[in-house]
């Protein structure tokens, strides 16, 4: 490798780290989101006591699915009415779910990238000594 190509690698995986943490933060802020949405739902729906009798938690054990898009979650945070429901937040268990699982996926990704970085960074110090 020449140390024009090491040079492009670098940004270039510089940059893909940079974007890959941007959107982990950004998945992380709407899963809080999204929890505390499916949270304020429940409440709404019952006292502690009555939650078990509900069968939440069997509800809430969604699969993960692709990343949700933008609408979803916005519609799902800021819904339009106001009642809460156990299919509501059955809803917002399965929306948590899937927001889990590409969190886990960019994570992944997100060390990937910092792996190849510290590879390309050791080769490029390595050429330079």
């Amino acid at each position: 490798m020449t140390v024009t190509d090491e040079t492009v690698l670098l940004a270039d995986l510089r940059l893909r780290r940079r974007e890959m943490r941007r959107e982990l933060a950004r998945v992380r802020w709407w899963r809080r989101l999204v929890v505390a949405r499916r949270d304020l739902e429940v409440a709404q729906l019952t006292d502690g006591e009555e939650l078990g009798r509900l069968g939440l938690p069997d509800a809430w054990e969604a699969l993960a699915a692709d990343a949700p898009t933008a609408s979803e979650l916005s519609g799902a945070v800021w819904p339009e009415s106001a009642e809460s429901s156990p299919t509501s937040v059955e809803a917002l268990a399965a929306l948590d779910a899937r927001l889990e699982s590409y969190e886990t996926r960019v994570a992944e990704n997100l060390e990937s990238v910092t792996a190849q970085m510290v590879r390309a960074l050791g080769q490029a110090h390595r050429g330079q000594v």
